[in-house]
């Protein structure tokens, strides 16, 4: 019997390894992109603007709220869902955002090969999150405080983090950005010692003048605690009368990465979709999603 409980207990452990570098869950999940926006440009502090990679991206309309709701699924089909809010409050803008990923059908198996396992579970990742943001003359800031719930066979943990970022702009056409990502805090358990994946992003982007055609190009880079080396990135946009079209490229030490996007702008309503193609092979991130102005 004792023997059969450390077998037990020893392959949660490996579930756990298993779950956290495989499947991109454990707090891992902080660094994936939860919208289609981020996924077709790659983690960048000056696009978007749903705060999710530089609070001070934080933008809502001048009146009513802004509503977004994102569904898709990353690697090994991990589904990936969020829901944000944005509106004014005060001289700022003010968000709310909750965000889950998840995966299911997990098994639980001993070292004897058997037909059935000793039991199947899901695993989940979620969090909720306010952020604020400012301008004050040509410099944005923004912070963000989140919870987060990770939950695992029978193990649960949780914790605090914090987001803080600026943007400067410099003339009409160029903008520089900041961000510092998931400072904070989580809890241990017996089984379960997770770290935060403390991130830091800059980015530089150039707006191209005089075309009816807009088109914005950035450059960015990434350090991330859990990651060896730096991150770079490039993103573009063009946008052209009610459609957006977006790429992005991802350069590391270990894994390269295209993706692309666009979006339909009908008035109140828009469409995004973004799609991820990384050298892992580990599958196809997509994510839809749709925006709506609310009064």
């Amino acid at each position: 019997m004792c023997l059969r409980m450390l077998l037990i207990s020893r392959y949660i452990l490996f579930l756990f390894f298993i779950v956290h570098y495989g499947y991109s869950l454990g707090t891992q999940f902080l660094s994936v992109p939860s919208n289609a926006v981020e996924l077709a440009f790659g983690s960048n502090p000056l696009f978007g603007s749903l705060s999710l990679n530089n609070p001070a991206l934080l933008h809502s309309p001048k009146k009513g709220v802004a509503m977004n709701i994102s569904y898709g699924s990353w690697l090994n089909n991990i589904s990936n869902s969020s829901f944000s809010l944005a509106s004014k409050f005060g001289s700022g803008n003010i968000g709310f955002n909750m965000r889950h990923m998840g995966v299911s059908d997990l098994e639980l198996r001993s070292n004897r090969p058997t037909d059935d396992p000793l039991a199947t579970f899901s695993s989940s990742s979620f969090a909720v999150a306010t952020s604020y943001s400012q301008v004050y003359r040509v410099i944005t800031f923004g912070a963000t405080i989140r919870y987060i719930l990770i939950q695992l066979y029978t193990e649960n943990v949780s914790g605090l983090t914090f987001d803080g970022g600026i943007t400067r702009t410099f003339g009409k056409n160029i903008d520089l950005g900041f961000s510092i990502l998931n400072a904070g805090f989580v809890n241990n358990t017996d089984t379960y010692n997770p770290t935060l994946p403390l991130r830091f992003l800059s980015a530089l982007s150039y707006q191209f003048p005089g075309s009816k055609w807009g088109h914005k190009i950035s450059l960015s880079a990434e350090k991330s605690s859990l990651v060896d080396g730096a991150i770079f990135r490039v993103a573009s946009e063009t946008k052209f009368e009610k459609f957006d079209i977006r790429f992005g490229t991802q350069s590391s030490n270990e894994v390269t990465v295209i993706s692309g996007g666009f979006r339909i702008r009908l008035g109140l309503l828009n469409f995004d979709y973004g799609i991820q193609i990384g050298s892992q092979h580990l599958g196809l991130p997509q994510m839809l999603d749709i925006s709506i102005k609310l009064p």
